[in-house]
Parts: C-alpha cells; structure tokens; sequence
C-alpha cells in the first residue's frame, strides 16, 4: 500500500513532466512561428520578384513588337487599346 507521501511524491513528478513538456512544446511553437515568419518573407520577396519579372516581360514585348513584324505591330496596338481601355475605367471609378 503506497503512503501519502508516496502519492504526493508520484503527484510531484507526474507534476515536473507535464511542465517539461509544456516547456517543450512552448519552444517548438515558437521554433515554428519564426518558420511561418520567415517563409512570409520568403513569400513576399518572391512575389515582388515576379511582379518585376512580369514587367520586364511586358517591356521586352513591347521592344519586340515595335522592331517586329506587321502582324507583331497590331498585336500591340490591340494590347494598347486594351490598357487605354482598362485606364479609363479606372478614371470613370475615380471619377465616380
């Protein structure tokens, strides 16, 4: 039969785990918070990366088309006419 001071002594240790694992846990949470945070970042600058990829592949279209072909020349005029389309509903927003 275990004796009060056993039990308590079992309580106590069942005790010291529980807070060692909370300590545990606690610092892998914030182990993956900082990954979460960095990824974040990580994200961002890639989107900005290819935001500026994507301009840089609208600026060399627009080289092309200008030393290009015919058939280039009203590809780009048709996707002017559609920018000058978009600014103006952009203007009529605006202006609403």
């Amino acid at each position: 039969m275990s004796t009060p001071i056993d039990q308590i002594q079992r309580i106590q240790d069942q005790v010291h785990t529980l807070i060692e694992r909370y300590r545990l846990a606690v610092g892998e949470l914030e182990e993956k918070a900082k990954q979460v945070e960095d990824l974040h970042a990580e994200l961002k600058l890639q989107k900005q990366n290819s935001s500026q990829l994507r301009s840089e592949i609208e600026q060399l279209r627009l080289l092309m088309a200008f030393n290009g072909t015919q058939a280039e020349r009203q590809a780009l005029k048709t996707q002017l006419n559609e920018w000058v389309r978009e600014i103006n509903k952009c203007l009529a927003q605006l202006n609403a």
